[in-house]
């Protein structure tokens, strides 16, 4: 079972990175192309040379071909698998944007579907909200890649409940806005770079960081290939603990180790 598993990451990773090694191959390839040529002309010329002394005359251009065409038959050989694999990186290039601009297409209409799920389940206004807040530009922190995180001093008004987010393990308090923010960040950043760990979920939730939260968390490609998912859907649904207390249980998809 773990050979299979072996065997399938690796193979997705070939898969991933083959324009890339397409692309080194054909490098290569110019370059040996061109030395095997320039290696093969003086044993062409002497061919020529003695195909001439021994005819007495001038070759033909066929006899030439026929003389010297065998002396580049490796260069010729090498240098049709290099065109090869310039058009065969092409290909793929070409595919895998193809499957990135389908990939935003759909993210796009999943993120339209996942607002106007969050108005049904908490207001009409929540949206609006939301986004209000985040416009107050005094109120927002930004880290050094840019990217707009949520700031709790901007909702502080707002009702602090409490939450059990599975994917941490960790009881904490804060609003809903803040919650509801920080998902939306863990999706642009998905977007944007193609991976979200968890501790960087974390602080958008105002949390601590945990031990090896750095090398798992989510994982567009992986998403995509493994559960066709291009959308990292949060359920926040309501629960009462055996004391009576009121908490919100935040469940997404399971945390995958980065390669």
């Amino acid at each position: 079972m773990q050979k299979v598993k072996i065997s399938k990451r690796v193979g997705r990773q070939l898969y991933r990175s083959s324009p890339t090694i397409l692309t080194v191959v054909a490098s290569v390839g110019v370059v040996t192309t061109t030395i095997m040529a320039v290696r093969a002309t003086p044993k062409a010329i002497k061919i020529l040379k003695e195909a001439e002394l021994e005819k007495g005359e001038d070759l033909s251009k066929l006899e030439i071909i026929r003389a010297a065409g065998p002396i580049y038959i490796p260069s010729v050989l090498l240098g049709v698998s290099t065109i090869a694999c310039i058009f065969g990186a092409n290909a793929l290039n070409q595919k895998k944007q193809a499957s990135l601009m389908s990939a935003y297409a759909m993210l796009n209409e999943s993120y339209k579907q996942y607002r106007k799920a969050a108005k049904t389940v908490y207001g009409e206004d929540a949206d609006d909200k939301i986004h209000a807040e985040m416009a107050k530009d005094a109120m927002v922190s930004t880290y050094d890649w840019g990217y707009q995180v949520y700031n709790m001093d901007m909702d502080s008004d707002s009702e602090r409940l409490l939450f059990y987010d599975l994917a941490s393990k960790k009881y904490f308090r804060t609003t809903m806005a803040a919650v509801l923010n920080a998902q939306y960040h863990v999706n642009r950043n998905l977007s944007v770079r193609g991976v979200c760990p968890l501790n960087e979920y974390l602080s958008f939730l105002g949390l601590d960081e945990v031990d090896g939260g750095d090398v798992i968390g989510w994982d567009i490609c992986y998403m995509i290939e493994e559960m066709d998912c291009y959308w990292l859907d949060f359920d926040n649904y309501k629960t009462t603990l055996e004391d009576g207390l009121e908490c919100i249980i935040i469940d997404t998809m399971a945390l995958s180790k980065f390669e």
